[in-house]
C-alpha cells in the first residue's frame, strides 16, 4: 500500500519545510496520516481523479498545519549559502572516511598523481528524525501506517536533497577541476572524476599506497575536508580508497554433477532443496512467483544460454530475465559469472515465474553503490538478493552510512533486501579478528547465513547444523558475528548476547558446498563447463529471496498485505507463539567461533526456513493485525497543539 504525495507547494512552502517542525514519531506519524485519509476523503468527496485528490489533500494540510513563512524554520541544508569567491573559505573535516582494515598497515609510498579516481558522492537524507520514526511505524504493528510504502518520487521530495544543495557541491566539483558524470535521480549521489592531484586538491587530503595481502591499493591517510558551507550535504566521498572489492560469497565444490559420469557424490535439484524446505504446498496453492519480481544485485554478467537450459533441464518453464546496465557495464562474463548464474537459478528453483531483474554494475565503491542506488530508484521488485559481500573494516564508516541511506530508502518502499553473509564464519576478514560482512551487517538487511543440510530420500528434511569446517586449503563457514558500526535494530532488542550492536545473520539456508545446489554455467573466463555443484552463502541468500517472493503471492491470495520489508515480521514469527513453526531452530555446530543453541545465535541466526508454515503463520499474523487496527482519525494533531 503507498502513501503520501507526490511533490506538490503551497506559496512556495514545501511540505518537507513542514514535515521539519514536527521531528519524532507521534508528530511524523499525524502529518503521515493527514496526508493519506484527506488524500481519501477528498477523492471520496469530490469524486475528483487520485492526483487531483492528492493535490487538494496537500493543500488542505498546509492549512491545517498553517506552515507559514513567517514561522519557518529551514534547515541550512535546504538553504546553503554561495560560497564565498574571494579571500580565505573556512572547511570542515568529513569524518569515517580512513579505512578501519589499514589501522595496523605501513604505507609504502603516494599513490602517482595520474591516478584516475572515479568517485560516488553521497549525500545526507533530510529529516532523518522524521525517517525513522516513518520507518518505526511501517512495522509497529500498532500503528495506523503499519505497512503503508512510499513511492520513490515522494522518498525524494520528503527526505533527499533538494536541488540547490545538488547545484551548489556540482559547482565547487567543477570549480576544483573535477568531471562531474552523473547525478542520481532521487539526489543521493553524484558521480565524479579526476586524477588523484585533482582529488586530493578538492578535498585537502593525500592519497597513500599500502600493500594489504596480494593487492597494493590506495586510500586517504588523513579525512577529506569540504568548504563549511556544503559540509552538512555531504555523507562521504566515496571512492578515495579501491580498499573494498566486492567478491561473490560462494564456493564451488567439484566440477560435473549426478547427471554426468564425473559425480562423485549427488547434488541438491530444485525439486530436492524445495521439498526440504516445504515449498511444495506453496507451489500447490499456485504460489510460484507469478506477479512477483526479484532484483539480483551484480558485478558481473552472465550467459543467458545457460540459464535456458538449466530451466529447460528442470522443467521450470521459460522465464526470460531482463537486465539493468549501471554504470557502463556490460553483460560480459568475467570470472564472478559463475555468481550471477547461482543467484538467478536458485531463484528460478524456487520461485520460477517470479520476474527477475538483473541489476549489473562496475565491481568498484562507485558501481556497487549506484547499482544499489538504482535498484531502489526503479523500485521494480518487492524482493532483492545480493551475494556480494566485503569485510566490514575494509570501508569507512562514512561508506557504510552511504549505503544505509540506500537501504533505508528501499525499506521506507517495502523492499526486502537479503545479503548473503560470507564464508569466512567469524572471521570476515579473513585474519584472527571478529568481523561480520557487508553489506548483510546493515539493519535494514537481512543478512542470510549458512548451515549443512542432511537430507533423505526425495528430499525429505533430516537435520541441520551450522556450516564450518577447518581444512589445510583454509577455514569456511556461515558469516556471523557482531558489527562493529551499527547499533541493534528493534527487531533485536530483546536477543542474547546483549550488546549495543547489529547482530548477524537474521536467517540461515544450507550453504555447504559438500552438500552442494546443481547449477549449470559456461565460460572461459569463469572456468564453467556445464554442470556443477556449488555451496556458500551465496545459494542460501537467493534461496531466501525467491521463497519470500513465493510467500508474497501467497499472501495476495490469502487478501492479505505482503510482506513489505520482512525483517520484523520474521523475527516477530520467530520469537512469539504461532499455530505453526515456520523455522528449523538449528542447535548444532559453530561458525568457526559462535556455537548454535535453541533461539537466536550467531551463528545461523533464527534459522532456516519452513517455507509452508512461515506463509501461513504471515498470513495469519498479518491478517489479525489489519483487522484490529483502529481506524485512524484525519482531525488528529501534533502534541502541544
Amino acid at each position: 500500500m503507498r502513501i503520501l504525495s507526490q511533490r506538490r507547494r503551497s506559496k512556495g512552502i514545501p511540505i518537507h519545510h513542514c514535515l521539519y517542525r514536527f521531528q519524532g514519531i507521534q508528530g511524523a506519524e499525524v502529518i503521515l496520516l493527514s496526508l493519506l485519509h484527506l488524500e481519501a476523503i477528498v477523492k471520496k468527496s469530490f469524486h475528483v481523479s487520485a492526483s487531483w485528490s492528492r493535490t487538494l489533500a496537500i493543500f488542505a494540510l498546509l492549512l491545517v498545519l498553517m506552515c507559514s513563512k513567517a514561522s519557518m524554520s529551514v534547515p541550512p541544508v535546504f538553504a546553503i549559502p554561495s560560497i564565498p569567491s574571494g579571500g580565505p573559505i573556512q572547511r570542515h573535516t568529513l569524518p569515517g572516511h580512513l579505512v578501519p582494515l589499514l589501522k595496523k598497515v605501513p604505507p609504502i609510498g603516494p599513490a602517482p598523481q595520474s591516478t584516475l579516481i572515479h568517485l560516488s558522492i553521497g549525500l545526507a537524507l533530510q529529516h532523518q528524525q522524521t525517517l525513522d520514526a516513518l520507518l518505526a511505524a511501517q512495522v509497529n504493528p500498532a500503528s495506523a501506517l503499519y505497512h503503508h510504502y512510499v513511492t520513490p518520487q515522494q522518498f525524494k521530495y520528503l527526505f533527499g536533497p533538494h536541488q540547490t544543495t545538488i547545484n551548489q557541491i556540482v559547482t565547487y566539483l567543477h570549480k576544483q577541476g573535477l568531471h562531474v558524470e552523473s547525478i542520481a535521480s532521487n539526489n543521493l549521489f553524484i558521480t565524479a572524476s579526476g586524477t588523484a592531484a585533482t582529488v586530493e586538491k578538492a578535498f585537502s587530503t593525500t592519497l597513500q599506497q599500502y600493500r594489504l595481502d596480494k593487492r597494493v591499493v590506495y586510500a586517504p591517510s588523513v579525512d577529506p575536508s569540504v568548504p563549511d558551507v556544503i559540509a552538512p550535504a555531504i555523507q562521504t566521498i566515496g571512492g578515495l580508497d579501491d580498499v573494498a572489492h566486492y567478491h561473490p560469497l560462494g564456493l564451488q565444490q567439484q566440477a560435473g554433477s549426478s547427471r554426468l559420469p564425473s559425480s562423485s557424490s549427488p547434488e541438491y535439484t530444485p525439486s530436492e532443496i524445495g521439498t526440504a524446505y516445504h515449498v511444495p504446498p506453496l507451489l500447490k496453492a499456485s504460489a510460484d512467483g507469478t506477479g512477483q519480481t526479484v532484483a539480483l544485485f551484480e558485478l558481473d554478467g552472465y550467459n543467458p544460454t545457460d540459464i535456458a537450459t538449466y530451466r529447460k533441464t528442470n522443467h521450470l518453464g521459460v522465464n526470460a530475465p531482463s537486465n539493468v546496465l549501471v554504470g557502463g557495464a556490460t553483460n560480459v562474463q568475467g570470472n564472478g559469472s559463475i555468481e550471477v548464474s547461482l543467484d538467478m537459478e536458485m531463484v528460478a528453483a524456487l520461485a520460477p515465474k517470479a520476474a527477475q531483474k538483473i541489476y549489473m554494475g562496475p565491481n568498484s565503491i562507485a558501481g556497487v553503490n549506484a547499482t544499489y542506488n538504482q535498484i531502489v530508484s526503479d523500485d521494480m521488485a518487492s524482493v532483492v538478493s545480493t551475494s556480494w559481500g566485503e569485510c566490514e573494516e575494509a570501508s569507512g564508516v562514512a561508506e557504510l552510512q552511504a549505503l544505509d541511506n540506500i537501504f533505508k530508502q528501499g525499506k521506507a518502499q517495502g523492499q526486502s533486501f537479503f545479503s548473503a553473509s560470507g564464508d569466512s564464519g567469524a572471521y570476515d576478514c579473513q585474519n584472527t579478528d571478529l568481523a561480520v560482512d557487508t553489506p548483510a551487517d546493515d539493519p535494514n538487511v537481512i543478512g542470510v547465513g549458512g548451515t549443512s543440510l542432511l537430507m533423505g530420500h526425495d528430499g525429505a528434511y533430516i537435520s541441520e547444523t551450522a556450516w564450518s569446517k577447518r581444512s589445510d586449503l583454509g577455514n569456511v563457514g556461515g558469516g556471523g558475528g557482531i558489527s562493529s558500526y551499527f547499533l541493534r535494530p528493534a527487531y533485536q532488542h530483546n536477543l542474547t548476547p546483549r550488546n549495543a550492536y547489529r547482530l548477524v545473520p537474521d536467517v540461515s539456508a544450507n550453504a555447504d558446498p559438500e552438500k552442494g545446489y546443481e547449477i549449470y554455467c559456461t565460460g572461459v573466463a569463469v572456468s564453467c563447463t556445464g554442470w556443477l555443484k556449488i555451496g556458500g552463502t551465496s545459494a542460501a541468500a537467493p534461496l531466501w529471496a525467491a521463497l519470500v517472493a513465493d510467500i508474497n503471492q501467497y499472501l495476495i491470495t490469502q487478501h492479505v498485505n505482503p510482506l513489505g520489508n520482512a525483517n520484523a515480521t520474521l523475527y516477530t514469527i520467530a520469537t512469539t507463539a504461532q499455530p505453526f513453526v515456520g523455522f528449523h531452530d538449528i542447535t548444532v555446530g559453530t561458525n568457526l567461533y559462535y556455537p548454535a543453541h535453541v533461539g537466536y545465535d550467531l551463528a545461523t541466526g533464527l534459522g532456516t526456513p519452513d517455507a509452508w508454515n512461515l506463509a501461513r503463520d504471515a498470513a495469519r499474523l498479518l491478517s489479525s493485525i489489519h483487522t484490529a487496527l483502529p481506524l485512524p482519525s484525519p482531525s488528529a494533531s501534533p502534541p502541544g497543539r
